[in-house]
């Protein structure tokens, strides 16, 4: 064991030599089992067989390349142009050879993804009420839900006027699978989008009441998938986008951060999605609890949420009240920066802890987890059977965004995805103190620091965004920070984005704890002496490395669950 562990060290430079100069082409799982490879420990299963997902270079003949891995023993098992690439099954040994092919670009395994986790309140709390009071309904705009599965019979999805379910298109990508939600999850973040109020004669309803949805499976029973799948389902939306008029993904679910957001293989699909003219709204994560590697849950953002195109939704918890003043960031709610790439992460919040939404009658969630049913007495029926379920997460977050920019895209259709981010963020609420507490429903407490990688540029405001008149021009990616070598941390922006324009920045991330604007004047975040728990996460390299990978990093999963909650 020792000897083979020398080797793989050995090997491991030899694997990083055998690719063109400067060129990395393979992810640190691959390039561990090329070491394997080159060290001969391939033989011990000479038939080993890997999936993984290659992304070719663009202008390359794509046909061309699947004929010729083809010959070399590959499985083609889906196309996946969105990314200039596809999802092979190949053998190990081939590894070493794709390497150094000069027309691929990065090679990945087809990694594991699993799930994330209104009642009146949500409503007031982010300011939808206003904007539902004027008649916007989020009519005609297509809402693309890629999860476990949407209930497409569920009443709260029909057109209250034809009859006709709002669940306009249904597709799994698991294979053997059909569309239908037998996790529960991707129901219940449908009702959180475009839910009207039918089961519970108007008790509990989305935010957008009349939104159609289009319906990408991609997670299992157990609320797991892959990114190939992912991919795909992203792939469709884009191929359907005219026809069903869909304007934006909600992806509810990722996996921990493997290699940069410019080469992981999701992260580039959400991309071409944006580009498209799709707003990509995604969950944060719910790692901000985290603590073992001494960061107090910083660095902990999920793919593709650590992608600087998309918008990252973290949650809070409103406390049962309809005062939004009261709320506080949810202790499991994932911050920033994001590992290896350092962006400014989540870009906003929004309530994701204790949400009321819908229930896939049968499936896991419905029938595992009794305790998170919310009694049919409470809305007034006598049924024994509930229709609502009660999760906390990230996930119930990112859907809530998902239905306000559905109201937006109604009013004005030609946002683009950059003008409703920049929307968003710089018309957040930022009325938070400093510092806050949550106590888990377990009885942990947790110390939390509302800077701007916990809580991004504030609490979603649905009215201020649906009501603004601003057009910005320029791009709306998330900024980089950078410590100088005093130790003090710096925004790094893109030269192309709009918070190159201050008054953009400020009114994104100034004053957002009350300090003095001269704080962001020189573009400085924080020092490095502002708190301990924050200082940890500049010094400690396990964050700055970029060659550490956080634990579960290989399954794609929805995040949400029961027991991430937080007490009132």
């Amino acid at each position: 064991m020792i000897l083979k562990k020398i080797l793989i060290l050995l090997t491991v430079g030899l694997a990083t030599t055998f690719c063109a100069a400067g060129e990395r082409k393979l992810s640190s799982e691959l390039n561990a089992k090329m070491a394997d490879v080159l060290a001969g420990f391939e033989r011990q299963d000479p038939g080993e067989m890997v999936d993984v997902i290659i992304q070719f270079r663009k202008g390359t003949h794509l046909p061309g390349h699947v004929q010729r891995m083809l010959g070399m023993g590959a499985e083609h098992r889906n196309s996946l142009h969105v990314i200039q690439g596809g999802l092979f099954r190949i053998p190990a040994s081939l590894i070493p050879v794709l390497a150094k092919d000069p027309d691929i670009v990065y090679i990945t395994p087809d990694r594991k993804v699993i799930k994330t986790s209104p009642e009146d309140r949500i409503m007031d709390n982010t300011g939808t009420t206003s904007v539902s009071s004027y008649g916007y309904t989020g009519r005609g705009i297509g809402v693309a839900v890629i999860d476990s599965g949407i209930r497409t019979d569920h009443p709260d999805f029909r057109n209250t006027s034809t009859g006709a379910s709002r669940v306009v298109y249904s597709e799994s990508f698991i294979p053997g699978l059909n569309a239908s939600d037998q996790f529960g999850h991707g129901t219940h973040a449908a009702g959180l989008i475009a839910g009207n109020g039918q089961s519970t004669q108007g008790w509990m309803f989305g935010i957008a009441t009349k939104a159609n949805l289009i319906n990408l499976r991609v997670l299992d029973g157990n609320g797991a998938g892959t990114d190939s799948a992912v991919i795909a389902a992203i792939q469709r939306a884009i191929q359907l986008k005219s026809q069903y008029n869909i304007r934006i993904i909600n992806l509810s679910l990722g996996r921990r951060v493997s290699e940069s957001y410019t080469l992981d293989p999701v992260c580039q699909a959400v991309e071409q999605a944006w580009k498209a003219g799709i707003v990509v709204v995604v969950s944060a994560g719910n790692y901000g609890r985290d603590n073992s590697h001494g960061t107090n849950g910083y660095a902990t953002i999920a793919v593709p949420g650590n992608d600087s195109y998309v918008i990252t939704v973290g949650a809070l918890n409103t406390h049962g009240s309809s005062y939004a003043q009261d709320d506080t960031l949810a202790s499991y709610s994932s911050k920033g920066p994001t590992l290896i790439d350092h962006v400014v992460k989540p870009d906003i919040i929004a309530p994701g802890n204790s949400i009321v939404s819908l229930v896939a009658s049968g499936s896991k969630l419905d029938t595992s987890y009794p305790a998170i049913h919310v009694p049919p007495s409470a809305y007034g029926s006598y049924s024994s059977t509930s229709v609502l379920i009660r999760l906390s997460g990230t996930s119930m977050a990112a859907p809530i965004v998902s239905g306000s920019v559905a109201l937006m895209l109604e009013r004005i259709p030609y946002l683009t995805p950059d003008q409703v981010k920049i929307r968003l963020m710089t018309q957040a609420a930022k009325f938070y103190p400093a510092y806050s507490t949550a106590t888990s429903n377990t009885g942990s407490s947790y110390n939390l620091q509302n800077d701007i990688f916990a809580v991004g540029a504030g609490y979603l405001d649905t009215w201020s965004a649906f009501a603004s008149g601003d057009l910005p021009n320029g791009t709306s990616l998330s900024p980089r920070v950078v410590r100088d070598s005093s130790g003090n941390v710096r925004l790094q922006l893109d030269s192309s984005s709009a918070w190159t324009d201050s008054g953009y920045r400020s009114n994104a991330w100034n004053n957002l704890l009350g300090y003095s604007s001269t704080l962001w004047g020189s573009s400085i975040v924080w020092g490095d002496s502002t708190n301990t728990g924050f200082s940890i996460v500049w010094s400690d390299s396990i964050v700055w490395g970029d060659s550490i990978v956080w634990g579960d990093s290989t399954t794609i999963t929805g995040f949400s669950e029961a027991v991430n909650s937080d007490k009132y």
